[in-house]
């Protein structure tokens, strides 16, 4: 199996080595990441600067490029350019943080996986979601085994192509209650931008705010995830109203 692996939060980042060595047993494993944290640029292509892939070391990796660009970008440019062959399944994360309900719109975790789903390919987007984001705290560990078995089954045909959002939780692996198939659920933040003053008087603004989380029936990826439990939610790009444009045919 020839895997594809890219992230958000740059080829440095500690999810991203997790992941790369918990793949490593499957076949061969291929890296193109971002050189720095690309977390929330979601789908967005760079188009204003020519873009650069440096190859590094990464334990786990056969062979993996930093590229200043989109995780978009260099799920993108390693398809079209850098990878030897196509590769069987692609890979996101693991995130630093959880990506559940409308985040992914936002997500660069998870347009690197639909970029490589715009290609043909199985992909899967994975993130922990522990009490502490944006530390080492989570259960990485646990979600590359995840990972790790999606890709066998997309492997084994076992499960058809598609784009797979996993959201894994807990900050160690009693935490974690099992493992449930969820839709979309909703989040929103109740103040987007703060504004503040610079040392010298300057003002600036930073993106913040209280995370709102929809309730719904209970199987949505939010609320299963909160509650404990891993969420494996399918996407797909096609966003399409479809109740809607039914009325409006009739």
């Amino acid at each position: 199996m020839k895997i594809l692996i890219t992230n958000d939060d740059g080829i440095h980042a500690y999810g991203i080595q997790i992941l790369a060595n918990g793949l490593r047993g499957l076949g061969e494993v291929y890296v193109a990441a971002p050189q720095s944290n690309q977390s929330g640029a979601g789908h967005g292509l760079t188009v204003t600067i020519p873009l650069r892939a440096k190859e590094v070391e990464l334990p786990g990796a056969s062979r993996a490029w930093a590229i200043n660009g989109t995780p978009a970008d260099c799920v993108k440019l390693a398809l079209e350019h850098l990878v030897p062959e196509m590769p069987d399944v692609v890979v996101s994360g693991i995130n630093n943080g959880s990506n559940l309900g409308t985040d992914i719109i936002y997500s660069g975790t998870v347009a690197g996986a639909m970029e490589g789903f715009f290609h043909g390919l199985p992909a899967i987007a994975i993130s922990v979601a522990s009490s502490r984001p944006h530390t080492e705290v989570g259960n990485y560990e646990t979600a590359a085994a995840v990972a790790a078995d999606f890709c066998r089954r997309f492997h084994q045909g076992e499960l058809p192509r598609t784009l797979l959002n996993i959201n894994v939780p807990g900050d160690r692996p009693e935490d974690i209650r099992g493992l449930r198939y969820t839709r979309m659920g909703w989040r929103w933040y109740t103040s987007a931008y703060e504004k503040r003053v610079d040392p010298r008087g300057g003002t600036y603004y930073w993106l913040c705010g209280d995370v709102v989380n929809g309730k719904s029936d209970g199987n949505t990826d939010v609320e299963v995830c909160l509650s404990g439990y891993t969420s494996v939610t399918p996407l797909d790009y096609d966003m399409t109203d479809q109740v809607l444009l039914a009325k409006l045919h009739d």
